[in-house]
């Protein structure tokens, strides 16, 4: 099952699912980004006709990737969700330097665990939604630091605890596989973990090591003009074996706080219709394509038990 900011859903009514996009975002340091700075009415207003388009194209369920400090507002998610018939999910987990609150380099591992599995389990504040899933980050470079290795952690154990699957920023294939060791020093099960931006990675046997570990490879970032290149990218992985692991989004959408009416709002529909056809007739099967949104992406973003 997955949850939703609205209930539980089956794979059945989750149809095709865009597990990485954006709704609001705001970009605002040490965790100081509050309601106060932006109009849920004029989010709502903004996004709607994004939505809408959406399920027109036959997409019913698209994951909201902002995690708290970042953007995750779960009234507006619903609001949204119920005017527009698509289904969101919404999560709990927090990103990177510099927009964490300063409490977080201060308290454990466990204690951090603790705020997530309290969510999971009686909901986002006063708002009766339930977080579907952590979403965290790795810091962009080589190696961890210990803010994100503690921030992994935690998300490692409110998994277990919870049943909930990770998401995690992740850009460039050195910092995927010094999280790929932690985890697998931690005996950690990897089909829990969903690896983000993983189009950034651009090494085969790094593709094929965290997918056998049983990690899920997702490529976004699917945009118009970058077609030919993720058809190419998506080719080279079905390959090397590991077309069963993967799965596709686009992360877009982003009404940016602080800019005039959110700025300029990327629409969610082009992957289902442009990308599809334009890999289709790269040579990608349309099955497996729709299989990357649908079983794919709806065992990745299961509850565990």
């Amino acid at each position: 099952m997955l949850q939703t900011v609205t209930g539980l859903v089956t794979a059945q009514e989750a149809g095709r699912i865009l597990e990485h996009e954006h709704v609001l975002v705001g970009f605002v340091e040490d965790g100081k980004l509050t309601p106060a700075m932006y109009d849920r009415d004029e989010v709502v207003a903004s996004i709607l006709p994004n939505l809408l388009t959406l399920k027109q194209a036959g997409c019913s369920t698209m994951v909201d990737c902002a995690p708290e400090y970042l953007g995750r507002d779960p009234y507006i998610l619903r609001r949204l969700s119920e005017l527009s018939g698509v289904h969101l999910i919404t999560n709990t987990g927090f990103y990177k330097k510099p927009y964490l609150p300063s409490f977080v380099y201060e308290i454990s591992e466990r204690d951090l665990a603790e705020i997530w599995i309290r969510e999971a389990r009686y909901g986002i504040g006063e708002s009766g939604v339930y977080p579907g899933y952590i979403k965290i980050a790795l810091n962009d470079g080589t190696e961890i630091d210990e803010t994100q290795k503690k921030i992994l952690g935690a998300a490692m154990r409110t998994s277990l605890e919870t049943g909930l699957p990770i998401q995690c920023h992740t850009i460039g294939s050195e910092v995927a596989l010094h999280a790929y060791e932690i985890m697998k020093i931690a005996q950690f099960d990897q089909e829990r973990f969903i690896w983000v931006h993983a189009q950034t990675f651009k090494v085969t046997d790094v593709y094929k090591q965290l997918a056998e570990a049983g990690g899920w490879i997702s490529i976004d970032s699917i945009l118009p003009g970058t077609y030919n290149e993720h058809v190419e990218l998506l080719g080279q992985l079905l390959d090397c074996g590991i077309g069963n692991r993967v799965l596709l989004s686009q992360d877009t959408g982003w009404y940016n706080v602080g800019q005039h009416n959110g700025g300029n709002i990327h629409p969610y529909h082009h992957l289902f219709t442009d990308f599809f056809p334009a890999a289709a007739a790269g040579g990608l099967e349309s099955q497996w394509l729709e299989e990357c949104v649908t079983s794919h992406a709806f065992q990745a973003m299961s509850m565990r038990a």
